[in-house]
């Protein structure tokens, strides 16, 4: 087989980028040698056959004698065209890697290193004509994000080291407004992990990060009207007091307020990012309340994103918010919203998880499950490793629901075995908990939920309701007669 990394990589660039590649291969200035006219027919050969490693013309033997038909060919031994073969790897790499740092003249980057070379030259005039250039650029952009921040340092650093070349030490040659950008950029971006992290931790269980002493003084220099008080410090200081304090729900509508009113200066990708928050802020009210109003206010929220198409990347949806608009919009009993939505969301446009048409097929049997098609829904259920544990244990639930209502003989061991599962899982404690207690109150239906008048069973019905941290809490009621 030629090059395995070379076929992966050519395989997946599309026409517009391997039209790129080719002219890159036709420079001089990047593909010199004896074998440049060799590399570009080789590139070509690949092309012609997409790149498929299984394809017959693309086997090793096959272009070896292709491309040299004057030399025998011989297995298992390094020749010539394995040469070839890393020569052009070594190309595209290259490529890739210019790709990714080119540049446009006008652009921050471009502009500095401009500068830097009128810096080296000595020639200072033009110098400051082009540091201004870009600070007026620098001025006009809407953004005020970590990235204008990280930018707005290297425009001072590059200032700096042209001070520095003819420092009379009668000025800081720049130093401050260095450090207070790098300080700026550097808080953000800290903040911004911060809240990854801590979302994370309600999440999985994950070791703490002996670095709070960094976070408790940016918290502090980043009070109202401290050195460090931007939106964006406020917005992703009001993310983490709620991801702490899940009962400060009126930090949600704080949220809401600083998005709407300082969007023009958020990147929208970023911008998409923190409405994430929204959406976990108030499912966690869902979960500590379980009433009809937050559950009716979950859904709202989901479809005004979805509308506003914040979910969307690279016009795909990740798989946890497409399992939550399904849910609550089933919760509601919105089935043909929910037919629609799943008849317009194929697998295709499923995103974060490897297995798609897995997620779908899930999310299908739930719909099949709530119209009571128990043996269709069964028959969908498809099982994977999935990447992470909270999906596998999702439909483990979604069997024991069918196998309690077609009252299956499985439905007790299954029950054990995913109390188990739950246990042994990395998942975070209080998800544990929450679908633990889903199993406690399960077993204790079985066992009593069918006498209606035993005091037990109307306990148990106020218990459900009142368990802060419990999946499925409409369900179980259900099932009692008690919502």
């Amino acid at each position: 087989m030629l090059n395995r990394k070379l076929l992966e990589i050519l395989r997946r660039l599309n026409e517009s980028e391997q039209k790129k590649l080719r002219l890159f291969l036709l420079s001089p200035y990047f593909n010199f040698g004896v074998n440049t006219d060799s590399l570009l027919r080789l590139y070509d050969h690949i092309l012609e056959y997409g790149a498929e490693e299984e394809h017959p013309r693309l086997e090793k033997e096959f272009v070896a004698r292709y491309m040299f038909p004057e030399r025998p060919f011989q297995q298992k031994t390094k020749g010539p065209i394995d040469d070839l073969s890393s020569q052009l790897w070594q190309l595209v790499r290259q490529y890739l890697s210019q790709r990714a740092t080119e540049t446009k003249a006008d652009e921050p980057a471009g502009q500095l290193a401009l500068a830097a070379f009128y810096r080296n030259a000595g020639l200072e005039e033009r110098f400051w004509q082009t540091m201004q250039n870009i600070r007026k650029n620098q001025a006009t952009l809407p953004y005020r994000d970590a990235a204008f921040f990280h930018r707005q340092f290297q425009i001072e650093e590059e200032e700096q080291l042209f001070r520095g070349l003819y420092n009379s030490t009668d000025n800081d040659v720049n130093l401050q407004a260095m450090q207070a950008n790098l300080d700026l950029y550097y808080s953000i971006k800290r903040l911004e992990i911060s809240c990854g992290l801590e979302h994370q931790r309600n999440r999985a269980e994950i070791d703490p990060i002996p670095t709070q002493l960094l976070e408790d003084t940016i918290w502090a220099l980043s009070d109202a009207n401290g050195p460090l008080d931007t939106p964006q410090h406020r917005i992703y200081r009001t993310i983490l007091q709620v991801l702490r304090n899940p009962a400060q729900a009126d930090q949600l509508e704080t949220l809401e307020h600083l998005l709407d009113a300082h969007q023009h200066t958020i990147p929208l990708e970023q911008f998409k990012s923190l409405k994430t928050y929204s959406r976990i802020f108030i499912l966690q009210q869902y979960q500590q309340r379980g009433d009809e109003q937050t559950r009716s206010q979950v859904f709202d929220l989901y479809n005004e994103h979805l509308q506003k198409g914040y979910f969307y990347i690279d016009g795909k949806i990740p798989f946890t918010a497409f399992r939550n608009l399904i849910i609550f919009a089933l919760k509601l009993n919105k089935t043909g919203w929910v037919k629609h939505f799943l008849d317009t969301h194929t697998p295709d446009r499923i995103g974060g998880t490897r297995f798609a048409s897995e997620i779908y097929s899930l999310n299908l049997a739930e719909y099949q499950y709530h119209l009571g098609q128990y043996d269709e829904a069964q028959n969908t259920l498809v099982y994977r490793h999935f990447e992470h544990p909270g999906t596998s244990i999702t439909a483990d639930l979604l069997l024991i629901k069918i196998f309690y209502e077609t009252q299956q003989e499985l439905l007790a061991p299954r029950m054990k075995a995913l109390d188990q599962k739950i246990r042994r899982s990395s998942l975070a404690s209080n998800v544990k908990e929450r679908n633990l207690n889903f199993l406690r109150k399960l077993d204790k239906i079985i066992k009593y939920g069918w006498q209606k008048k035993s005091h037990k069973r109307l306990r148990l019905i106020e218990e459900i309701k009142s368990t802060p941290q419990i999946v499925a809490r409409e369900w179980l009621l259900e099932k009692l007669d008690g919502d």
